[in-house]
């Protein structure tokens, strides 16, 4: 059974719930990173895909990101370890090269203000990446973020608002068409269902609501029309809302 370290403190997080894993290393039960020797860091989701999923173009990106982020001490070693989990997501999320950069421009000055002091890491990394797309008028539904990065929707909300409110990060209502490529591209559909539901959305001025929703709505709607086959559920899926949201949403579009 694993005994609790109670006189070590997690460097990343804070907290004192550390447990020993090995004879070497100890886990942070809040923010799960591995705390290995007295500065080593090192997160055990990100160790165990660099063993099995390491390649060319992801080291590529890692030089990238060492021309903006110097490596000099224990604490930007870490910065760099962050980085590539939040590359991961980033990736998974459908997001290029230039997508990674401009999520490591705004993580590094996080870092560096202290905004992951005291705060889970799993959530500072989502609460970024869902700034920097929103930022690059390229957003991801806040649901499907929070899914990727294995957090609360809740967790997310918080996690952004104080990022939001440290940095002066974007904060205006994201329009619902601008999730309308993400949303086509997750349900497979082409540009022309992508154009009717813009002609949708310009034509409903009285619908509120989540965007996200009254986007997922409007790509349905227009799917329907063309003949191409998604689901409701499908839908819902792809933005991370549920069916039952996405047919009211429909209901007052085409009412």
């Amino acid at each position: 059974m694993k005994d609790p370290i109670s006189s070590t403190r997690c460097p990343i997080c804070g907290a004192s719930a550390v447990e020993t894993i090995n004879e070497d290393d100890l886990l942070c039960s809040e923010c799960s990173f591995v705390v290995t020797g007295p500065e080593k860091i090192v997160d055990e989701r990100e160790k165990e895909h660099s063993r099995s999923q390491s390649s060319p173009a992801s080291e590529t990106i890692t030089e990238e990101w060492k021309d903006h982020v110097d490596v000099r001490d224990s604490s930007d070693r870490i910065l760099v370890e962050i980085i590539g989990t939040a590359e991961d997501f980033v990736r998974t999320l459908g997001g290029d090269t230039d997508s990674c950069i401009k999520t490591v421009e705004i993580l590094a000055e996080a870092w560096q203000g202290r905004y992951f002091q005291g705060r889970s890491v799993s959530v500072g990394i989502a609460a970024v990446i869902y700034a920097s797309f929103r930022r690059q008028k390229s957003p991801r539904p806040l649901g499907i973020v929070a899914e990727t990065c294995e957090i609360s929707e809740q967790q997310l909300r918080t996690g952004y608002r104080a990022l939001r409110t440290d940095y002066n990060i974007h904060s205006e209502i994201t329009p619902p068409a601008l999730y309308l490529p993400f949303l086509r591209c997750q349900l497979g559909l082409d540009e022309a269902v992508e154009q009717r539901a813009r002609k949708l959305l310009s034509s409903e001025t009285g619908v509120t609501g989540s965007p996200t929703s009254i986007a997922a709505a409007s790509i349905y709607l227009a799917a329907k029309e063309q003949s191409q086959s998604v689901t409701l559920a499908e839908t819902g899926a792809a933005c991370g809302v549920s069916k039952e949201t996405v047919w009211k949403k429909t209901q007052e579009i085409t009412d």
